[in-house]
């Protein structure tokens, strides 16, 4: 396991709080992130990635706390499902409280969190005390990025902070599972 600095994820979340877009990695990418609740931030990453609001981006979180503002009453009640055991990591879609910006669930009417195992993700979740917005580093339908290299090379004077550290290993992204339906979305 790498040693995580916790002092740069100390500036990491000064930075997300401070409505800043960071990359960062996490299980088999390096991501874009920012906190939940920050509009501009998240329009920042959706110019980034060139990608249509529409389409929606998912949060991380290290912990159900962080992720409970976002939910609806019906979401809430399905969040047992974080205790569900999977080969691979999972998202889950659940219902979104209607609070939540459609620059954030897009225009769905749930939204789609992973409790991250990822050691950074983890830590930077932690560090913030927030869940954070999580989207795949890369331009619309470019190759996802996997080193922060690939990240510096191509988004250097686009986002704030790129976190140094090894993905979590996957060679895939994580699972889509629907909590209402469990109709998995993508294996």
């Amino acid at each position: 396991m790498a040693y995580i600095n916790p002092f740069k994820m100390h500036v990491a979340a000064q930075i997300i709080h401070q409505g800043g877009v960071i990359a960062y990695p996490t299980e088999a990418v390096y991501g874009l992130g920012c906190h939940p609740s920050a509009i501009k931030a998240i329009q920042r990453i959706l110019d980034i990635k060139r990608r249509p609001w529409q389409k929606g981006l998912i949060l991380v979180a290290s912990k159900v706390d962080q992720i409970t503002p976002y939910l609806s009453d019906e979401g809430l009640k399905l969040i047992d499902c974080f205790n569900e055991t999977h080969k691979r990591p999972v998202t889950w879609l659940l219902p979104v409280s209607p609070e939540v910006s459609p620059l954030l669930r897009g225009n769905h009417s749930k939204i789609a969190i992973r409790l991250s195992q990822n050691p950074y993700v983890k830590a930077l979740c932690d560090a913030a005390n927030s869940a954070l917005v999580s989207t795949s580093a890369n331009r619309a339908g470019q190759p996802e990025m996997t080193t922060a290299e690939e990240v510096r090379c191509q988004m250097a004077g686009e986002v704030d902070m790129i976190i140094v550290g090894p993905t979590g290993g996957h060679t895939r992204p994580s699972s889509i599972i629907d909590a209402q339906t469990r109709e998995v979305l993508r294996a």
